[in-house]
């Protein structure tokens, strides 16, 4: 997945599509900076230095015509809001020289999948005072559920994050008699089974946050009572994405049993479904072996701005749609001892780029397909260099400045793509060119590829990539599956299919060179 700077910070996936930012607002008074897109996004934040600034990218969204830049004053001198490439807005936010910002009080979280919030601390508040916060325990349950959820205080730091909560919940009661009785919880290769006794229960559920913002999954059985013998400690704890649970009996009439559900940031939505003997508690679009547990606290990467500067990486949007493509004229097909493949494996380092289903990391496959390609290539006489061979953190313009300095005759990037957690059935290839030279190379690259490895055919297309765009060599940048595809992920991890990728890679290079571009 493509980006232009900053590290990602959290487990879950951007999306990858044609959505807008629609808003946002920065609130003096509270220190607070909110945005809306109209789909899902999943932000990446980095703090810059000399001068400071904070950088928001949003992968997959591109910026409305109404929302521009903003003089605000105080801590935040202005925003500025920019095209960072074909895909990415990125917001900057100014900040004054004379505000004292430690990374580690910036707290990110987001009401919906589409409605974000960045809480920067006041000027008076302290590093001691974000670090020592004691997360609170979630509130006694009682029915019926909140209707909608509650805005954490600007007052209190620690709640603009969700917390980790460190133990399990069970609340017991005095009850007559019930049609059902809940023996447990029991973990299962499928997700979670609840074996009870008695009759089948009626069942409600309920999807809602806590005044943490933490996501909720809430189950009320009707009727059912919960076994003596359940404890805290009988419940699951930091499984398939739930890191919490709270069961709580009532004494109505008739006897109602609750159970919270606390969700990680990665874990999807849950379906609850009654069988015989107990109840079903199953992840929506996903196995659960694949669930990823998202990261409970953020660290903000922190970049020097002399050295790496991305909130300058691109023009702003009007620059964008009014530069039409170069025209590069082909070159003649130099002879084989004088070409020069650069291989280019996306992100690296502190930037894993997309992380998928079970956290399966961009930034380790495309870098073991790259090294297959390399190695395949080289078999076949062919000069390869790569702009990294480990996993090092490496900016973009670097990444062209090395295959400018090698005089290199073809650039290839490889990437893997991303999409929301909740569309697993998206899935399959997609290769990207810029210029008229790139657009040869990443169609012969693309067919090679899709008559070697069995993929969804999501087509060659132009794109705005900064790679693509600021090389002078044939360029094509190509996604070799979603790290977030049911399909993609198993494979995108299988250690053979890497190597058959990138020898499939490899002989689509080839086939460009054979045939004089």
């Amino acid at each position: 997945m493509v980006s232009i700077a900053g590290v990602c910070l959290f487990g879950s996936l951007p999306a990858k599509a044609t959505a807008r930012l629609q808003a946002w607002e920065f609130d003096t008074g509270q220190n607070r900076f909110m945005f809306t897109t109209d789909s899902s996004v999943q932000p990446r934040v980095s703090l810059l230095l000399q001068p400071k600034r904070l950088v928001i990218d949003l992968p997959g969204i591109v910026t409305d015509e109404a929302v521009g830049n903003q003089f605000i004053g105080g801590a935040v001198t202005a925003v500025r809001v920019m095209q960072a490439d074909a895909r990415t807005t990125r917001m900057v936010l100014e900040l004054d020289p004379s505000y004292s910002l430690d990374p580690r009080q910036v707290k990110v979280w987001g009401m919906t999948s589409h409605q974000w919030v960045v809480q920067l601390p006041s000027a008076t508040q302290t590093a001691t005072a974000a670090m020592t916060a004691t997360p609170k325990a979630a509130p006694k349950a009682s029915p019926p559920p909140p209707s909608s959820p509650s805005r954490p205080s600007a007052a209190d730091p620690a709640s603009a994050l969700p917390p980790l909560l460190s133990r399990n919940q069970v609340t017991h009661a005095p009850v007559s008699r019930s049609a059902t009785v809940v023996q447990g919880v029991q973990v299962t290769q499928e997700g979670f089974f609840m074996p009870i006794q008695g009759a089948a229960p009626q069942i409600q559920v309920y999807r809602t946050r806590n005044e943490h913002q933490v996501r909720q999954l809430v189950i009320d059985l009707l009727d059912a009572s919960i076994s003596q013998a359940l404890s805290p400690q009988s419940l699951p704890q930091g499984r398939y994405g739930i890191h919490h649970w709270a069961v709580t009996q009532f004494s109505t009439n008739p006897p109602a049993v609750r159970l919270i559900l606390n969700l990680d940031a990665a874990s999807p939505d849950w379906q609850v479904s009654l069988v015989s003997g107990g109840i079903w508690l199953t992840p929506m679009g996903m196995p659960a072996s694949q669930i990823a547990t998202a990261p409970t606290t953020v660290v903000l990467p922190m970049f020097n701005s002399a050295q790496t500067q991305p909130a300058q990486a691109a023009p702003p949007p009007a620059a964008i749609a009014s530069s039409p493509a170069p025209q590069q004229p082909a070159a003649p097909q130099p002879s084989r001892d004088r070409i020069v493949v650069m291989l280019d494996p996306g992100h690296g380092g502190a930037d894993p780029g997309a992380v998928g289903i079970g956290g399966l990391r961009e930034k380790d496959v495309v870098l073991a397909v790259s090294h297959h390609t390399a190695n395949a290539l080289q078999a076949q006489g062919i000069a390869v260099q790569m702009t990294r061979q480990s996993d090092q953190t490496l900016d973009l313009q670097p990444r062209v400045d090395i295959a400018e300095s090698a005089n290199a005759t073809i650039f290839v990037s490889i990437h893997a793509n991303a999409i929301s957690m909740q569309r697993p059935e998206v899935n399959g290839l997609e290769t990207y060119y810029f210029s008229d030279a790139g657009h040869r190379l990443a169609s012969v690259l693309h067919r090679r590829v899709l008559g070697t490895v069995a993929m969804n055919d999501r087509g060659v297309k132009q794109a705005r990539f900064f790679v693509l765009r600021r090389t002078s060599m044939p360029a094509a940048l190509i996604e070799i599956g979603f790290v977030t595809g049911a399909t993609d992920a198993p494979k995108l991890r299988d250690p053979q299919w890497q190597a058959q990728m990138g020898q499939a890679i490899a002989q689509g290079i080839l086939d460009y060179i054979q045939s004089g571009r």
